[in-house]
């Protein structure tokens, strides 16, 4: 008997009855997911994070552009031969969390000797490249006026946990990873939620901020792009999800 056999032969109660099974239990779904979802997401802010301070908050348009000024913190870093941010923090998120997870050598005196340690995580996991080429760029900031690049590659990175110094922390034993110190520094940042952007989102979100930056009499110092994710892009709801798009700027001048 197929479904439409089934339906027409059943009464107008009967298919209520299922109707109403049919409606419990997509409500039971959504409610695991929304929870599931939620707890990711205070888990998710409460780790650690490297510390900064806003220096301004610049309108644009219906956002803000954040000026930080960054303290120095580790991170662990793979380069990866992928010109798309999006596609590369997939490449590259393997390599690095499974340094963080215990792929390393411990540098605690206390262990036994080539003993792993877990670490803790923290977050953003950070991506680092340049705007390719081939991708529509609007002249506007006197930066975009310079000759767009070819990169083809793409640095992602995981934060290290402050407890760590160069002396102290892990050494990855996948040669691809490097631990590099990221020196006190100022950049821009704006924040928006929704999945990990895409590489036309990213592009947007620059344009935007070098428009507000040269408003601002603010100087891009690289024509690098970050990207921060703070979230799982799976378990937490879209809506949920903090993403940053930033560039550097001169401090000197803010």
């Amino acid at each position: 008997m197929n479904i439409r056999t089934l339906f027409s032969a059943s009464s107008p109660m009967q298919l209520h009855s299922v109707l109403q099974i049919f409606l419990g239990l997509a409500v039971s779904l959504f409610t695991l997911r929304l929870g599931a979802g939620l707890f990711a997401f205070r888990a998710a802010n409460k780790l650690e994070r490297p510390s900064y301070q806003v220096i301004k908050r610049l309108p644009a348009g219906k956002q803000f552009v954040e000026i930080r000024k960054y303290n120095p913190y580790l991170i662990a870093e793979t380069t990866v031969d992928e010109s798309s941010m999006r596609k590369a923090g997939g490449k590259g998120f393997g390599k690095c969390a499974s340094y963080i997870f215990g792929q390393n050598i411990s540098n605690n005196k206390m262990e036994k000797e080539d003993s792993e340690e877990k670490m803790q995580m923290t977050a953003p996991v950070r991506s680092v490249g340049e705007i390719s080429n081939n991708e529509k760029m609007q002249m506007t900031a006197p930066v975009r006026s310079v000759a767009a690049t070819t990169a083809t590659k793409t640095k992602i990175s995981f934060v290290i946990g402050s407890k760590y110094n160069l002396k102290t922390v892990p050494k990855p034993k996948d040669k691809s990873v490097k631990i590099v110190k990221v020196d006190e520094h100022t950049m821009a940042a704006v924040t928006f939620a929704g999945p990990p952007p895409s590489d036309d989102r990213i592009t947007k979100e620059r344009d935007l901020i070098l428009q507000t930056l040269e408003k601002e009499g603010i100087r891009a110092k690289s024509k690098e792009t970050m990207v921060y994710g703070y979230h799982d892009p799976v378990i937490t709801p879209n809506f949920l999800r903090r993403n940053e798009v930033a560039v550097m700027v001169d401090g000197k001048v803010v």
